[in-house]
């Protein structure tokens, strides 16, 4: 089983959306960690075993956060014109579509109508 960290980028009601749908998430915003740089977002997600979901395009570059240097990082690739309930729509739909097992360590980008799963290599 995972854990979700919800980054303070994404809607508000994000956390108890993965909740029903049965994923032990939790907003960052609720743990003390707001206003956080994404360094300390990082940190925290690392220490607690934990996969980012994000819109911040910082956690997209595998440079910065290479491949199997993390417990996975979910880029929500959406256009910063979607509103609440488009984001929460295709949050939703992702979870209901992916192999949550192959979320663990990779590099995951949301985009609109599709995913792409960046694997580390074995």
């Amino acid at each position: 089983m995972f854990r979700i960290l919800v980054d303070e980028d994404m809607p508000r009601p994000t956390a108890g959306l993965l909740q029903s749908l049965g994923i032990d998430a939790i907003d960052l915003r609720d743990m003390g960690l707001k206003g956080a740089t994404d360094a300390e977002v990082f940190e925290h997600a690392q220490k607690q075993r934990m996969i980012i979901i994000s819109r911040d395009k910082e956690f997209g570059n595998i440079l910065k956060y290479p491949l199997g240097t993390h417990h996975g990082i979910i880029w929500v690739n959406l256009p910063y014109t979607f509103i609440r309930h488009q984001i929460l729509d295709a949050v939703e739909r992702f979870f209901v579509e992916v192999e949550r097992n192959r979320l663990a360590n990779n590099l995951t980008i949301l985009e609109v109508g599709r995913y792409r799963i960046r694997e580390r290599s074995s």
